[in-house]
């Protein structure tokens, strides 16, 4: 079990437009997305003593797939980001495609897609320990309004 400092963060900026489009994660896309979720997590998972190779089942990632969104350039997995009520979650970059803007395209059409959805607060939780996603979303009109320190690991 590792003591892990986490981040709640909210929504400050004006409202997003954006033009990207994504796809809904598809079966098909399982074990392309697994691996590139993985590989982006995997200093995260290291650092608290998880397992950075445990991930959600196909079962569990086929009744949450029309919250998932991906991002395909000529066929190749770029990146996904996750939706839901309020909240923008397991947002990640293939690390291939890192520190390209993928990231901040990622953010801005799931704050765009909530925001057309009538969502006022949005949220997220970010740990502490991932710096960059950090800086993201700061640089990105979010505020942190809380800071705990949660219990991650079994």
């Amino acid at each position: 079990m590792s003591k892990v400092v986490v981040h709640e963060m909210q929504y400050y900026g004006d409202e997003v437009n954006s033009d990207i489009e994504l796809v809904n994660y598809s079966e098909k896309d399982y074990e392309n997305y697994r691996k590139i979720c993985c590989d982006c997590f995997r200093r995260l998972s290291l650092s608290t003593g998880l397992d950075p190779d445990e991930f959600y089942t196909k079962e569990e990632m086929n009744k949450k797939k029309d919250n998932v969104f991906i991002m395909f350039i000529n066929e190749e997995m770029i990146g996904s980001v996750e939706i839901y009520d309020n909240t923008i979650d397991h947002l990640f970059v293939n690390e291939k495609y890192q520190n390209k803007g993928y990231g901040t395209k990622l953010l801005s059409f799931a704050i765009s897609s909530l925001q057309k959805l009538g969502q006022k607060e949005l949220r997220l939780l970010v740990a502490d320990l991932n710096e960059n996603a950090v800086s993201l979303y700061l640089k990105n009109g979010f505020k942190i309004v809380n800071t705990i320190v949660d219990t991650w690991g079994e």
